[in-house]
């Protein structure tokens, strides 16, 4: 990708860089400085941070380059003020790791975090730790508590038997479908709150789709599907806010808003009924332990496509509520003792 038209502040060495973590932010002048103290605080001075400022009408520029004079971290500030519409938050990854590629130390690692997220205090080295097994680690992505603590009740009531169905679809996936380098606890959920790879993986999976949502779930997918090895870490965390107002449409911000104005909200998309679960798990399970050497991806792909019974269909909370007994069931009769079910 070649930037063009872009606003970039330089700070610090720009060169050799072993690390560095990415933030999009848009609008963000009152998170992103808890956001950049939080990377700082992770990074301990091993690498920089390049902040993407996309469509901003608010000082986010101004209090990014601020936050740099003041904390002498290495890194750059971006600016697109007018970028396409439908680029989204995919572009603003995009442009900010095109614009450091070039400065990267051999063998370099790319993080990704969001400007309404602070990353925890062991992040980096938990990512790092990971990578020595994996080739894409997503990390796990927390809400805010003080902020999740304001929330409207109904969100608890209609997220706890979303939790629990998500809980039992992953103890499907470690019993019919175990992956050895993304073994329990994990998740199954990637996000770009919580991001870590090198170089050649973005390269070869040719980068972030410019998109306005889920840049970050089809990034994992197709790095899944080209067999790269794809981690859900527990270990990697970052925090992030409970707001109801969110930057682009989608994402969390509307997925709160419809668990509170809809009688009847659309779940998590990877959640399925009980019986595809159990299908998809089993399916994938048996050709991964058959499947010798490269290419299982796009095996598994073909197998998929042609499998009626694996047609994506997108829940809403009615429907799971009926499915979830269902996956309990057949949860049981798979794992018929609680120490056989992955933690």
């Amino acid at each position: 990708m070649i930037v063009r038209d872009v606003y970039r502040r330089e700070f610090g060495p720009q060169g050799g860089w072993p690390l560095v973590i990415t933030v999009p932010a848009r609008n963000e002048e009152e998170r992103l400085p808890g956001c950049l103290d939080a990377a700082a605080r992770s990074l301990r001075g091993r690498g920089a941070i390049v902040v993407a400022v996309n469509g901003s009408q608010d000082a986010t520029r101004a209090v990014a380059e601020d936050w740099f004079r003041r904390s002498g971290l290495s890194g750059a500030v971006l600016d697109e003020p007018n970028p396409p519409e439908a680029g989204g938050v995919g572009r603003a990854r995009r442009v900010a790791i095109a614009s450091c590629a070039a400065r990267l130390a051999p063998d370099a690692v790319i993080m990704t975090t969001d400007a309404d997220t602070c990353v925890a205090g062991d992040w980096v080295d938990a990512n790092l730790a990971e990578l020595e097994r994996a080739d894409l680690v997503c990390g796990t992505v927390l809400p805010d508590p003080e902020e999740a603590a304001r929330l409207p009740s109904v969100i608890g009531r209609n997220g706890a038997p979303e939790g629990e169905y998500m809980a039992l679809t992953l103890a499907v996936r470690h019993l019919l479908d175990p992956v050895p380098h993304d073994p329990a606890p994990t998740h199954i959920s990637p996000a770009g709150a919580s991001l870590a790879f090198r170089m050649a993986l973005y390269d070869a999976l040719g980068g972030f789709e410019e998109r306005t949502v889920g840049e970050d779930r089809a990034f994992a997918a197709l790095a899944e599907a080209r067999d790269w090895r794809v981690r859900h870490s527990s270990r990697a965390q970052v925090t992030t806010s409970c707001r109801l107002s969110g930057r682009t449409e989608g994402g969390m911000a509307g997925a709160l808003r419809a668990r509170i104005l809809e009688a009847d909200p659309l779940v998590d998309e990877v959640l399925e009924p009980a019986a595809t679960t159990i299908l998809r798990a089993r399916m994938r399970g048996t050709l991964r332990r058959r499947w010798i050497g490269p290419g299982f991806g796009a095996a598994w792909a073909v197998l998929e496509a042609g499998t009626a019974e694996l047609r994506r269909e997108r829940m809403r909370l009615s429907r799971l509520r009926l499915e979830l007994p269902l996956l309990q069931r057949e949860l049981a009769r798979l794992a018929p003792t609680r120490s056989q079910v992955p933690a």
